[in-house]
């Protein structure tokens, strides 16, 4: 089983009762389940990951998001693999830190009230009207017009940056602007970015991302609402490998 790129990335089963998937990123199936959402998590995933036939030394590339409990696990159980932050991951984290920036200005200027999305979509994705509303409200030199800007300006370091070395350039400026912005939250996702920037700049040099565990994920929560939820966790993973894995269902047979 020469699996050399997995994904990691946890769900919620039941409210607080997290599950990790992991997924082949080359041939872009689950391969695995397991509960928990913390360092044990990889040492279960390898655990498994062997006894059918798997060799953790052989994963080189790990993308997962910023969870303190992943990377400790990897580092760990997979002890070859470099570990990336994929882009969905960062500007998951960017919107969030945009939408906090307007909800603090928004409490003292009414220009704001109704305009969160307007700062958290391209302007492909708005309409002319809105596109327009949103040039005058950044014209008016809005403290969320800075905070939007700072996150087109690393969308554009994921989509624009032709090497790794282009990417740590760009992304230390923009740190840089952020950290000097008087934005707290902006701030924020500075210290983020400079605490994961190695595995944050390995994107450029290996662009796998996460999206095969995202579309899972909203199948995962399909099956759970059809069948109002798995109290078993084996019952609940096979459900999961009948619809996310590619299981040979014709080499089955019965006597």
């Amino acid at each position: 089983m020469g699996v050399e790129a997995i994904g990691i990335d946890g769900t919620s089963r039941r409210g607080h009762n997290y599950i990790t998937v992991v997924a082949d990123l080359v041939e872009h199936d689950v391969t695995d389940v397991t509960p928990g959402e913390d360092p044990a998590t990889v040492e279960r995933f390898s655990r498994d990951f062997m006894d059918h036939n798997g060799v953790p030394e052989y994963v080189r590339l790990v993308a997962c998001d910023m969870s303190l409990g992943f990377r400790k696990g990897i580092r760990e159980h997979l002890p070859h693999a470099r570990r990336i932050v994929d882009r969905f991951h960062v500007a998951r984290h960017a919107n969030e830190a945009v939408d906090k920036a307007g909800k603090t200005e928004g409490r003292s200027n009414p220009l704001l009230k109704r305009t969160k999305y307007l700062w958290l979509r391209n302007e492909e994705s708005l309409t002319e009207l809105q596109v327009e509303t949103k040039r005058n409200l950044t014209r008016q030199r809005l403290k969320t017009g800075r905070a939007c800007r700072m996150r087109e300006v690393l969308q554009d370091i994921h989509t624009d940056s032709r090497t790794p070395s282009e990417a740590w350039v760009r992304l230390h400026r923009l740190c840089s602007w952020m950290m000097h912005s008087r934005l707290e939250p902006m701030k924020d996702l500075a210290r983020m970015i400079r605490r994961h920037f190695a595995e944050i700049v390995a994107y450029f040099e290996h662009p796998y991302t996460n999206a095969v565990l995202e579309g899972a994920d909203s199948v995962i929560q399909n099956v759970k609402r059809r069948a109002r939820g798995f109290r078993d966790m084996d019952y609940f993973a096979t459900m999961i490998y009948l619809t996310c894995g590619r299981l040979d269902l014709k080499a089955v047979t019965t006597t």
